[in-house]
């Protein structure tokens, strides 16, 4: 929950934004063998008044779903898959979009504590990658959109110098921190 309010001189009046966003989200992951599933998701409700500009008051929706899939072959081969589905409403017209961002990877483990990864991937797999964003300010409403990076391949290597202690203090790194890595 995130309340503001605010004050500004608009026509040497006083002018009152009244800000409220509600967001809620779940998540669940499974983790057997090989196989790691995970799906998120979160709703986020926001609401804007104005005391002297009733006609910018506002009410939006923006809903995200996130399911991911790894997979394990061999012990050192990992196939990986995700998608960001998100779902704009209440905007302005032509921002009200479902945007899909899926992404895949597949990456090999390598040196003896596999503390080494080569990964090939591709991002925005579905070409859809949009930046749409709504700002609030004392008397303006401001949809917009943004040119973002589309689809791409990536290879890459990583060395984790920390892994050989983790794994030694049974404390994994969470998944949702892990994809960043």
């Amino acid at each position: 929950i995130n309340y503001n309010k605010d004050v500004s001189l608009l026509y040497k009046q006083k002018n009152y934004t009244n800000g409220l966003v509600l967001t809620q989200s779940l998540g669940i992951n499974y983790n057997h063998k090989q196989i790691d599933l995970g799906f998120n998701g979160s709703v986020a409700y926001n609401t804007f008044k104005y005391s002297l500009q009733s006609n910018l008051n506002s009410e939006y929706y923006i809903q995200t779903y996130s399911p991911e899939f790894n997979y394990t072959f061999f012990k050192y081969l990992i196939a990986s898959t995700d998608l960001d589905y998100t779902i704009n409403s209440g905007m302005s017209a032509g921002y009200n979009q479902h945007i899909a961002y899926w992404n895949a990877s597949l990456a090999l483990q390598i040196f003896k504590k596999r503390d080494g990864e080569i990964k090939l991937s591709v991002y925005d797999i579905l070409n859809q990658n949009k930046s749409l964003t709504r700002s609030t300010g004392d008397n303006y409403i401001q949809d917009t959109r943004t040119n973002v990076l589309r689809r791409y391949l990536m290879l890459s290597f990583t060395y984790n110098i920390r892994k050989g202690s983790q794994q030694n203090s049974g404390m994994p790194i969470p998944k949702q921190f892990q994809r960043g890595m």
